[in-house]
């Protein structure tokens, strides 16, 4: 095989490739459900910490990724060396972030003292941000076209969930055991299943998938103030990013406002604690089966409209389901469960196409290598929307009077913190999710325009590899 088609496959990887790259998604998908909405309420419930303290303090972790996740992103494109720019970070990420999920999902204590879970969750994002900035990065740099993006990079996320969806089995599986549905015995099996996974994918990974080459230049320089211009340069030279960016912060905070509640409206609102894993499970099973469709259809539609107009109708079902039906029978909560997991999933799936088109978009545009840079600021925002629930959301609920830990003492439901959880669960997430579908709207690049950019770039990578 010639130098010029093994750069092809590189640059248009099959369906093989895709995988073996995608696999590492499903561990880290692993841990989205628990540290969402498990974590926080088996500490606050279990090892008895205060809500107020658990949601500043993973609030504030959150807030973390604005130092880590930039200089994880600057570290991995000026990386030089024989095992290239993504690996080594990635080796010692998994290694931080074993000891992570051992002391949060697995704790070797009975309680828990605040300065114990800042720990913990400190280990888990430090270890997380080591492999996620690489591992995106290395993926948005080989496909070259909006498809070829839409189909690695969507078959990525699609891994994700399905790791997600079976992570939200443990409660099920823990209540069908007789243990507390969020309690020590579910986050364990997950615990077990990360360590065991997540060093076997990596292998897989680093086995399989070649790095792409240094398209023209590197972002050079490992001084602070380079890396900071390299920051101002990827943000001010590249408005598509900038609007990719901002829908996605936005859409963001709307998704995990009703993911850090999801456990105590269905416990307290509906009292269907036990449908916590069941709705997760049913709504994961669709995303996984639709997802095809959706990346089917970003080779016949612009793709920033398909997220826009199923970001919009999500928030719709959601807002007139939970309003106007009697969603406390479990199979009218699937009924609109469902259909809106199959709408928010265009924007899980295809939205690493969006951004890495914005990455290819300022490659071309500066000449300048940082896939590394791009990611980290779409991680960075991630964080800082995932803060949001936390260092807002809880601490209202606790202000209104909703105290889970006082409600499993026995003590009775105080109706102003319930009516605060009913409020916020129905309408807490719409008004942001329509607000991020109408700045996805705006999206400047056409599938045309990315395809143009993606083989210019897909050649001056395969012109440097022969060199």
């Amino acid at each position: 095989m010639s130098k010029q088609e093994q750069m092809r496959r590189r640059e248009q990887p099959g369906i093989g490739v895709a995988t073996a790259y995608g696999a590492l998604q499903f561990p880290l998908g692993l841990l989205i459900p628990p540290l969402t909405s498990m974590v926080p309420g088996f500490f606050a419930e279990t090892m008895g910490l205060p809500l107020a303290v658990v949601g500043t303090i993973s609030g504030l972790m959150r807030f973390y990724h604005v130092a880590s996740d930039p200089l994880c992103g600057a570290l991995s494109d000026r990386t030089r060396g024989r095992w290239g720019r993504r690996r080594p970070w990635m080796v010692a990420g998994a290694a931080i972030l074993m000891l992570g999920v051992w002391l949060t999902f697995m704790p070797p204590v009975r309680t828990a003292s605040p300065a114990y879970f800042a720990m913990a969750l400190l280990f888990v994002y430090s270890g997380c941000s080591l492999i996620q900035i690489p591992y995106y990065a290395w993926g948005a740099e080989l496909p070259s076209t909006p498809f070829g993006k839409a189909r690695m990079l969507g078959l990525r996320e699609v891994l994700g969930v399905i790791g997600l969806m079976l992570s939200a089995m443990a409660p099920l599986l823990a209540s069908l055991l007789g243990y507390k549905a969020n309690g020590r015995e579910a986050l364990s099996m997950l615990g077990v299943a990360v360590l065991v996974l997540v060093p076997a994918m990596i292998c897989i990974l680093f086995l399989r998938v070649g790095e792409a080459p240094i398209a023209r230049e590197d972002a050079g320089g490992r001084g602070a103030s380079r890396v900071l211009i390299d920051f101002w340069e990827a943000l001010r030279f590249n408005r598509p990013f900038r609007i990719e960016l901002s829908a996605a912060l936005i859409a963001n905070v709307g998704l995990l406002l009703w993911q850090s509640i999801n456990y105590f409206y269905l416990s307290q609102v509906l009292h269907l604690e036990k449908m916590f894993g069941v709705v997760a499970l049913a709504a994961g099973v669709c995303a996984v089966v639709t997802a095809p469709l959706w990346i089917w259809l970003s080779r016949r539609f612009e793709i920033h409209r398909l997220i826009a107009g199923a970001m919009l109708a999500g928030a719709l079902i959601h807002v007139f389901g939970f309003a106007l039906l009697p969603v406390e029978r479990p199979l009218v909560l699937l009924s609109v469960e469902i259909p809106q997991s199959i709408a928010l999933v265009a924007s899980l799936i295809l939205a690493p196409a969006l951004q890495a088109m914005s990455i290819d978009y300022g490659t071309y545009r500066s000449g300048v290598d940082r896939a590394g840079t791009y990611v980290s600021l779409t991680q960075l925002t991630s964080g800082i929307a995932s803060a949001f629930p936390f260092l807002i959301v809880f601490p209202l609920l606790a202000w209104a009077g909703f105290d889970p830990a006082a409600i499993k003492a026995g003590a009775p439901v105080n109706p102003d913190g319930l009516f605060a959880l009913r409020v916020m669960g129905i309408y807490g997430a719409a008004p942001m999710q329509i607000l991020a579908a109408l700045v996805f709207v705006r999206y400047p690049i056409t599938r045309a325009e990315a395809a143009r950019i993606g083989v210019a770039l897909a050649q001056a990578r395969g012109a440097a590899a022969i060199r």
